[in-house]
């Protein structure tokens, strides 16, 4: 008897949206998957981010759902947290089984609060010392979880691992990249709030929480030209092309200063960890990788394109669709946004 497909399922909940990827291995053949996305600004259930509640979730969790076999499936669920919420452990080597309760006992100082109101996931990292084990760990506060382990619960669905969203797309940029040799930059754009990250092959990352988003741009742009902060969104994904003022959105950012400000604040904020971290290594950030929903914006696009200029290194657009889904076809304005949902469902 052939040996059933393995099912595995990866869930990214953000600001704006939900996106699904599945994965099907089976031994002896080829990869196959599916990209799903619910939007909850294109199926206007809401008029503004806010508004959006854990119905809203579910319901469009049940959508997507019910196009795979989840019920066999193994499914990993990232959320993004509005805090920095990585670390990096070095500990000596350990049994497996003892790894869990050693993380739990070094978490404790590191924590606001106490440990036990966290839950955590971890990730292996390559090794750079003998007898040395290079840990990622991610945390998330247990109350931020406990409405959505309520609603796979009614869904029928176990959720075998709960992580944060930075930590799959770390662990899939190691898959895709398993020899870099240099020190490089990971940008996660999103709608809420970004992520940055070094990745240096000889000494430990650096994380950078950055709250900056899609929906900081709309709202500044949103509060300067009189326009609804929902129309900006629309604009911005080229599902309208003038506003109701009549204007392009190119007219509607060129204008704004206060845009100008927000991406020079940040390019400078970037600049000063990359200078941080070669002070403190010798490694210079060579190149930058740019990922997230949030490059679909075609200026923002065009804004790290030409990053050698504002960063001081040259970019590249990381889009792990073109890798791991190379038959599937995504329409324009959903590439980019499913690093996270294809880390999850790869782990």
């Amino acid at each position: 008897m052939a040996r059933s497909k393995k099912i595995k399922i990866g869930i990214d909940i953000g600001t704006n949206s939900i996106k699904l990827a599945s994965y099907y291995t089976k031994k002896k053949s080829n990869k196959l998957g599916n990209l799903l996305k619910f939007d909850f600004l294109e199926e206007d259930v809401v008029k503004e981010i806010r508004e959006i509640n854990e119905t809203h979730i579910m319901n469009g969790l049940k959508v997507l759902l019910a196009q795979v076999p989840y019920k066999r499936a193994d499914i990993n669920v990232g959320l993004s947290a509005k805090y920095q919420n990585l670390f990096f452990l070095q500990l000596p080597q350990i049994a497996s089984h003892e790894l869990k309760q050693a993380l739990f006992w070094e978490l404790a100082p590191l924590l606001p609060d106490p440990v036990d109101n966290y839950e955590f996931d971890f990730a292996l990292l390559p090794q750079t010392e003998k007898k040395k084990v290079n840990i990622l760990l991610a945390v998330i506060k247990k109350n931020r979880i406990e409405w959505l382990q309520k609603v796979f619960k009614s869904l029928s669905a176990d959720i075998k691992i709960l992580e944060t969203s930075t930590l799959p797309t770390i662990e899939l940029f190691h898959k895709s990249h398993p020899k870099f040799s240099d020190t490089v930059g990971i940008l996660q754009l999103g709608g809420s709030n970004s992520h940055y990250t070094i990745l240096d092959p000889n000494s430990h990352p650096e994380f950078l929480y950055l709250p900056f988003g899609g929906n900081n741009l709309n709202a500044i742009i949103a509060k300067t030209s009189n326009v609804a902060f929902v129309e900006i969104e629309y604009l911005r994904r080229g599902v309208l092309e003038m506003s109701s003022n009549n204007e392009p959105l190119s007219a509607l950012y060129m204008s704004n200063t206060n845009i100008s400000k927000a991406l020079k604040d940040m390019s400078l904020t970037l600049r000063k960890l990359n200078f941080r971290h070669f002070y403190n290594t010798g490694q210079k950030v060579s190149k930058l990788y740019v990922t997230g929903g949030l490059i679909n914006d075609s200026f923002i696009r065009a804004f790290f394109t030409l990053s050698e200029d504002i960063l001081e290194i040259p970019s590249e657009i990381w889009d792990p669709i073109r890798e791991y889904y190379p038959s599937l076809e995504v329409t324009t304005g959903n590439e980019y946004q499913f690093s996270t949902a294809i880390g999850l469902a790869l782990r």
